[in-house]
């Protein structure tokens, strides 16, 4: 009877530590979901915020044609517009295609921002300009694609994954232009420091974008 008992007690103990396994596996897999979920929110707004870190080079550029509020109001009738589209159109849109492409868009944009200041020689002038209006309202579009869906997506999965996104989007800013501060104090006394700071900091803001859509 004794050994019956024993081993009666011996498949109750196997499935609790097979239950106990399985939830540590879920905690791990959470808590690594959360902090993709804070890269992800990050990519939502680390190009435009690095836009506008640098917006100090633009006004050197472009003095007379006002990019610190032209930058700003060129973004955000496109994002306000895609985002009211999306809304309208929610039933019929596959919101991964619309995720893969917002990030696709926003590592194509800080690409261009790039290219642009290669092409014109860091010269100012009315087509760099507009040019840098175009990547921005590229910007708007792109972010329009992505904070919704996103949203819509992780709203469906944990709350956490929506806080910890939220909290990206959020941390973006801060991050940006703590960067930015560090290019600019590398090269401030350096020829043509403004414009190598300024490339510097897109350059690792192209890397870290290419991350997150990787991701």
């Amino acid at each position: 009877m004794a050994g019956s008992s024993s081993y009666s007690v011996l498949p109750d103990q196997t499935m609790d530590n097979d239950d106990a396994q399985i939830g540590v596996a879920k905690t791990q897999g959470k808590y690594w979901g959360i902090f993709i979920c804070w890269l992800l929110g990050n990519g939502c707004l680390f190009g435009f915020n690095g836009m506008l870190t640098i917006e100090d080079y633009y006004v050197y550029l472009f003095p007379k044609y006002h990019p610190t509020r032209i930058i700003t109001l060129t973004y955000q009738p496109f994002v306000l517009a895609t985002t009211a589209i999306f809304t309208y159109h929610e039933a019929k849109v596959n919101t991964r295609v619309r995720n893969l492409a917002g990030y696709t868009l926003f590592f194509l944009s800080s690409f261009g921002v790039i290219i642009l200041d290669v092409l014109s020689s860091g010269s100012g002038g009315i087509a760099p300009f507009v040019g840098i209006c175009t990547i921005a309202a590229a910007f708007g579009i792109a972010d329009g694609h992505v904070q919704g869906g996103m949203t819509g997506d992780l709203s469906l999965m944990c709350p956490e994954f929506v806080q910890s996104f939220f909290g990206g989007v959020a941390a973006s800013g801060a991050i940006t232009a703590a960067l930015r501060f560090f290019t600019k104090a590398v090269f401030e006394n350096s020829r043509d420091g403004l414009r190598k700071g300024a490339s510097m900091w897109q350059t690792n803001n192209q890397i870290c974008i290419y991350l997150m859509v990787y991701l």
